[in-house]
């Protein structure tokens, strides 16, 4: 889950450096990743059937006004 504002204009989740999802479009080739909400005070996403090597670091990468952050 990713806390978000109306100054966000563009937002991300990735995994290590792959992108999941970036806005509403899935990146991820895994069906067990979704999108759980995006809208404007949250960005978050689900994986089905987790398991071992989901494991790692999960980013939510956001930009506002031209600045990004994760």
């Amino acid at each position: 889950r990713c806390t978000v504002d109306d100054r966000v204009t563009r937002v991300a989740w990735l995994n290590r450096s792959t992108i999941l999802y970036a806005g509403n479009d899935k990146w991820s080739i895994d069906n067990r990743v979704v999108i759980l909400s995006n809208t404007k005070t949250q960005y978050s996403i689900k994986i089905h059937n987790v398991d071992i090597y989901d494991e790692g670091p999960y980013t939510c990468s956001v930009q506002t006004d031209n600045h990004p952050k994760t």
